[in-house]
């Protein structure tokens, strides 16, 4: 977690991603009924094997479409809201529901 006595110096966009990323991570790797099947379908070393490279998988795929929808909602952030960002380290209300919003699109296109 980004806390605002130590933001680092790196972009608008690479703080966001920077802010969000941990919240991103833990809704990223909830499994859903096919997760959860696969781990019950591979009790086995091998299935279990099988079973963990598909889940992380999974979750590279959702992080980089997340990554992708945090730098799309990014470009648009006011100049107000950038200088809130860096001094805070908080997005603004309105970009949570934007990157989700975003990030179902990626994935429908997908």
């Amino acid at each position: 977690m980004i806390t605002p006595d130590a933001i680092p110096n790196v972009t608008d966009e690479r703080l966001c991603w920077l802010v969000l990323r941990d919240e991103l991570r833990k809704k990223s790797g909830r499994l859903g009924l096919f997760g959860w099947l696969t781990v019950l379908a591979g009790r086995g070393a091998e299935g279990a094997e099988i079973g963990g490279d598909e889940r992380r998988e999974r979750l590279s795929e959702r992080m980089t479409y997340y990554s992708i929808a945090v730098d799309a909602s990014a470009q648009i952030l006011s100049p107000d809201e950038r200088r809130h960002l860096r001094t805070t380290a908080q997005v603004p209300d309105w970009f949570r529901p934007d990157v989700q919003r975003r990030y179902e699109e990626i994935r429908k296109r997908r």
